[in-house]
């Protein structure tokens, strides 16, 4: 199986096809997640189109069948549902957005600011890291679970990832690796 790793940006816009008839249903309006583990609870949705308004509808993240470089796939229809009737309300998440939220060491040194998500995409998707821009080491990538805190207005990482930070997928990949085999 390939991994699929894809900026959160990415699926804004991505169609969600229903796999048993291939109807285009709506598409990704925004990613819903809980930014301390990464866990993505669903997808707001919107109207296919240029002027696709935003629906009242969710997707709950346990209707999704994968989330791929094209498209999210569901089931059918009845994937798609009012927020009030779904398992884990994607919209009383979105308090947590991380976008634009500074990112500081330790020591409280500035690495600039969030700007998008990594997603690892596929049956089981997840936030997996924090894409940063405009600090004082230039653009890179973050991994989740490198953070000593994550909230609503700031990040913060140990002092010395400074040095790790990544400046492309692959080496977020390799970052992920390491602190998953040392369970960190």
């Amino acid at each position: 199986m390939t991994v699929t790793l894809l900026r959160g940006s990415d699926l804004i816009g991505r169609t969600v096809v229903d796999a048993s008839t291939g109807d285009d249903l709506a598409e990704v309006r925004d990613v819903v997640f809980t930014p301390d583990r990464g866990a993505i609870t669903g997808f707001t949705l919107r109207r296919r189109g240029f002027f696709g308004r935003r629906l009242k509808t969710v997707l709950p993240i346990d209707a999704v069948l994968s989330v791929g470089t094209d498209a999210v796939m569901v089931a059918g229809v009845d994937a798609i549902s009012d927020p009030t009737d779904a398992p884990d309300d994607p919209v009383s998440h979105t308090s947590d957005d991380v976008l634009k939220n500074e990112v500081f060491t330790m020591s409280g040194r500035s690495l600039g600011t969030v700007h998008d998500v990594i997603i690892l995409g596929g049956p089981v998707p997840r936030v997996v890291g924090f894409e940063v821009s405009g600090g004082a080491v230039g653009n890179g990538l973050i991994p989740l679970g490198a953070q000593a805190a994550v909230s609503g207005s700031a990040l913060v990482v140990p002092d010395d990832f400074e040095q790790r930070i990544r400046n492309d997928l692959t080496g977020l990949a390799a970052e992920l690796s390491l602190i998953e085999s040392s369970g960190s």
